[in-house]
């Protein structure tokens, strides 16, 4: 698989994400309308306790950015658009894991210094 096609692979798994998100909140929503019409209260819930059309456009662009980033760094790994996928929806997990990982240097020292004299 080339590499442009696993990066916008990986970039719509991130949005993937998002849509899950936004759907959730949608749900929520609902959920709160209907007990509204239910009770049969003059005024709805607001839109804007359920949804922040600034933050929630950052969120969907930055999951975009990390899953094709996540995609490009593992573009040798993926050998399907499904893989691919899966790295972008994971992104901010991978990179997190590889943010925190220690050189093998470190950890030697580390053991070294464990080991009983």
């Amino acid at each position: 698989m080339n590499w442009l096609t696993t990066v916008l692979a990986g970039a719509a798994g991130g949005l993937v994400v998002e849509a899950v998100a936004f759907l959730s909140n949608l749900n929520e929503y609902r959920q709160a309308r209907r007990k509204a019409r239910g009770a049969r209260r003059r005024t709805l819930p607001s839109w804007n306790r359920y949804f922040d059309p600034g933050p929630d456009a950052l969120a969907a662009v930055t999951r975009l950015l990390l899953g094709a980033a996540a995609a490009g760094l593992f573009h040798g790994r993926v050998s399907t658009v499904l893989a691919a996928v899966a790295v972008g929806a994971s992104a901010p997990a991978l990179l997190g894991q590889i943010g925190a990982a220690r050189p093998v240097g470190e950890l030697t020292e580390l053991t070294e210094q464990k080991k009983p004299q």
